[in-house]
């Protein structure tokens, strides 16, 4: 039976700025504004005729069959902005004009269509579309930011090499702000892996032509919109991947929990009752990509646990690339040495192929194929609830199984008092916590008072790398060596537990007792993966239910090992039967009733 589909679609309002908006089957779409739209009417009078490009290449077939018909609809029916709607016009586009046989012509009838043309035209790009006074226009459909994790969206912007520019368009109900997401049938041809990815960038990464806020009005109000963009965001656009608007951090990159954001409410975490903590300070970058299925990747930054702390609360993977893999050139600066962008995603095996593409290891020594042993830092986790250290430290003896590897219990405080770096070294803690203190010598730009402080404190002047120097070349030469030369470090990053939008936080933030697991990664410039491993129940007073939360470890592998590790990862949770893709919503792992 052939399917009933509109012929035309009313716009309930007028044409705005940004384009004509309307509905097909519940979802949302935009028409981007033209230069001939001066020319129509404008009153709601006017209809948008939905309609589809086949785009048919050169050597592509001289005759449209029902059998090439076939094979572009089941390609289309994966673009989750396609519908069957827009087939009630079908643009055959083609350099050289091709016959259409009948039987290809009734099975696109069954499908809804009303008439069909053959035209050739460079500026037509296969996909949805819709006809307005004789215009074909590409659409894109238009998704709710519903969990308020970004600062701005991006226009639809067809031109990779024009500046984009601020969305205006808001969700349904007025309270937050809209994603344009672009069919991703135009890039299946494209030769990049990346080309076609919707990608969210963290809102202290320059983008060119949008203004940023690192959380902070007052710092969005005194500098201009950026002049070019960051390294990390540039090379994506380079290679087509489509970024769609920036996210919310924490002022500054502090870390800041719900109640602490002052400029701009904080992101909501779609985990669990919706009311928690969604990590920071790539708070906007996690939330966004656990809540919206039509994102593919989103970029935050790293100094020391921004990204695996986030991946953590939110439950998706979280990548902190080793130093060097990827230029932090663009992002604002927060302790330049450790700055880093990093991947948070929902699917590992899409984090890997993003990364392959996106990082760069000519400078790092050659990797091993297989990492030596797995390292369980006992100093790190005594500050993780003791249910919750069991569940990973069965997550890390069924790992070191799978791998065929030794689980080492290592006290690096005792490794250290064993062999220090120099004679005269203090315990681990008390050296390594007051180094920590002295990246504040970047955040707050080489100022005078701190200078002073420190001095009182320590009685010396702050100088932060050759600290970090000594640790690392301590860490390789104690840790790192013999048996567990390439061995993966497992670290706990926090212990899972409520920690509500409206309650303020009591918890012990580092340095707590002994050394700050999130700073051995910088400190030694290695990659950390975070990966959810189990989901911690606990009785919610906004549902009145039990409800879980994500819980998820670190693997530090060593530097220039980002690949191996993702892949390592994706070994070990195959073995465990545990999901390499995560769910959006309230659950990682399903999909209960919202």
């Amino acid at each position: 039976m052939p399917r009933p589909a509109p012929s035309a679609v009313q716009i309930e309002s007028n044409m705005g700025p940004e384009g004509y908006i309307f509905a097909v089957s519940e979802n949302r779409y935009i028409a981007p504004s033209s230069k001939r739209d001066s020319a129509l009417p404008k009153s709601s009078a006017v209809e948008l005729k939905l309609a589809t490009v086949f785009d048919i290449p050169p050597d592509g077939p001289a005759s449209i069959t029902d059998e090439w018909i076939r094979k572009c609809l089941d390609e289309y029916k994966h673009d989750d902005v396609f519908s069957e709607e827009f087939l009630v016009c079908v643009v055959f586009n083609a350099s050289r004009k091709p016959s259409v046989s009948s039987e290809a012509i009734d099975l696109l009838k069954e499908h809804g269509m009303k008439e069909y043309v053959v035209t050739s035209s460079t500026d037509y790009l296969p996909g949805p579309h819709v006809i307005v006074d004789q215009q074909l226009r590409e659409v894109w459909k238009l998704v709710d930011d519903s969990n308020g994790t970004c600062m701005v969206t991006l226009k639809p912007q067809r031109d990779p090499l024009s500046a984009p520019e601020p969305f205006l368009i808001g969700s349904r109900n007025g309270q937050a702000l809209s994603f344009a997401i672009p069919s991703r049938i135009k890039n299946y041809a494209h030769p990049s892996p990346l080309a076609g990815l919707r990608v969210l960038v963290k809102d202290n990464i320059d983008l060119n032509g949008i203004k940023s806020s690192v959380g902070n009005y007052a710092f969005y109000k005194t500098f201009p919109p950026k002049a070019k963009s960051a390294h990390c965001v540039q090379k994506l656009v380079d290679n087509g991947a489509v970024i769609i608007g920036k996210t919310k951090l924490t002022s500054f990159g502090n870390w800041e929990e719900l109640m602490e954001y002052t400029d701009y409410q904080a992101p909501w975490n779609p985990r669990a009752d919706g009311y928690h903590s969604p990590g920071g300070s790539s708070s906007g970058s996690a939330s966004a990509i656990v809540a919206n299925d039509c994102l593919d990747i989103t970029i935050g930054t790293d100094t020391w646990g921004s990204v695996t702390r986030p991946a953590h609360w939110c439950g998706c993977f979280g990548l902190r690339p080793s130093i060097g893999a990827i230029s932090a050139e663009g992002i604002e600066p927060y302790v330049q040495s450790w700055d880093v962008p990093g991947i948070l995603a929902r699917d590992l095996g899409k984090c890997r192929n993003f990364a392959a593409e996106w990082l760069t290891f000519d400078q790092f020594e050659k990797t091993p194929k297989q990492f030596s042993s797995i390292i369980w830092p006992t100093d790190f986790w005594k500050v993780i609830d003791p249910d919750q250290a069991s569940k990973a430290r069965l997550f890390a003896q069924s790992a070191a199984a799978k791998l065929n590897v030794k689980l080492v219990d290592m006290s690096f405080e005792e490794c250290w008092n064993a062999s220090p770096p120099t004679e005269d070294a203090t315990s681990l803690p008390t050296f390594i916590n007051p180094a920590t203190e002295v990246l504040a010598y970047d955040v707050y730009h080489n100022s005078e008072n701190f200078r002073l402080r420190h001095r009182d404190l320590f009685g010396r002047a702050p100088y932060k790398t050759l600290q970090n120097e000594r640790i690392c070349k301590w860490f390789q030469q104690t840790v790192r060596t013999k048996d567990n030369t390439d061995a993966i470090v497992m670290l706990p990053i926090e212990t899972a537990g409520p920690r509500y939008r409206d309650e303020f936080p009591e918890f012990q933030r580092p340095p707590q007792r002994g050394v700050n697991a999130l700073a051995i990664g910088p400190v030694t410039k290695s990659p950390i993966l975070a990966i959810p491993i189990a989901e911690i129940p606990y009785h919610s007073r906004v549902s009145g239910r039990e409800e879980k939360l994500p819980f998820a470890v670190a693997l530090m592998g060593t530097p220039g090992s980002d690949l191996q590790l993702i892949d390592t990862a994706i070994q070990i949770l195959s073995h465990l039967n545990l999901p390499t893709v995560a769910q959006t919503g309230r659950s990682m792992y399903n999909k209960p009733d919202q």
